[in-house]
């Protein structure tokens, strides 16, 4: 009876102990998943005609106040438009940041990418 009392604390611990690692392993792999986000900003390019804010001079804004730039691309929002000169020609600039740096970046006017569902990496022009 004592070997029995034995075996069956043993396997309370054994399952503790799993169950331990176990939420160990699922907290570290939910805050990986929020370390970095994305986020994009419109150029301000027009149809016919460009113009706009490049990606360089974007990447600067945000690395002048201090944020990391893990990385960036060209992009559009994916949206249908009428093909009118002047009108907004959807292009954006999409970059990779710590998810600390969500807030800093929104008040500089980058937006979550996942506000534009149609988004898409382009060439940058």
């Amino acid at each position: 009876m004592q070997n029995l009392k034995h075996r069956h604390h043993f396997a309370e611990c054994v399952i503790f102990a799993l169950a331990l690692v176990a939420s160990a392993c699922a907290t570290t792999n939910h805050a990986e998943t929020h370390a970095t986000v994305r986020v994009f900003k419109y150029t301000g390019s027009v149809q016919c005609a460009g113009g706009g804010i490049d990606l360089p001079a974007m990447t600067r804004q945000l690395t002048d106040a201090g944020l990391k730039v893990l990385s960036s691309a060209c992009g559009t929002d994916g949206l249908m438009r009428p093909a009118v000169c002047g009108a907004s020609d959807g292009r954006t600039g999409i970059f990779e940041l710590s998810g600390n740096d969500a807030k800093a970046a929104s008040k500089m006017g980058f937006m979550p990418l996942s506000e534009l569902p149609e988004a898409r990496v382009v060439p940058c022009m």
